[in-house]
């Protein structure tokens, strides 16, 4: 790509949830001091990923149909759609390490061998994710989870 695309409301879906490459979106204003602060690094990020990667500005005041549709409250906040989705979400000026160290994971594929356990045939099988902690029951009688403690009798 070499520069940010400017997208609009009307051609949002089109040029972002429609691209065959991830969209970094800048949701900005012209009168934001941390989105002009972002905008040099959005410009070097843009030359440097351009096959990986394409970066769009959408000004919100000019857009606040789109910068509402995906709850945009802070600005600057960048938002990565991949295959028509929000992949990440970063809010705030992030300097350009920092930035591409949020990126990068989007950006490439994960090697099959991190998502699978070669077996001893050779064959890969797919690793089950792990078990979450089943949350206790009921509440204690200091919580403020609504009828905690009810039916506990305390021992005076």
């Amino acid at each position: 790509m070499g520069k940010p695309q400017v997208v609009s409301d009307q051609s949002f879906e089109q040029d972002v949830l429609k691209s065959d490459t991830p969209v970094l979106v800048d949701f900005w204003a012209t009168w934001c001091g941390p989105c002009r602060m972002v905008a040099p690094v959005l410009e070097d990020v843009a030359n440097e990923q351009g096959e990986k990667l394409s970066v769009a500005k959408l000004d919100v005041d000019a857009n606040p149909i789109t910068a509402g549709r995906f709850g945009v409250r802070a600005i600057p906040t960048m938002i990565l759609f991949k295959n028509g989705r929000e992949a990440d979400r970063i809010v705030g000026y992030l300097p350009k390490p920092q930035l591409m160290q949020k990126l990068t994971p989007h950006l490439t594929m994960a090697a099959p061998s991190a998502a699978a356990t070669p077996t001893a045939s050779g064959t890969a099988t797919p690793k089950a994710p792990p078990t979450p902690p089943t949350p206790p029951l009921g509440g204690s009688p200091t919580s403020s989870t609504p009828n905690a403690g009810v039916g506990v009798t305390k021992i005076h």
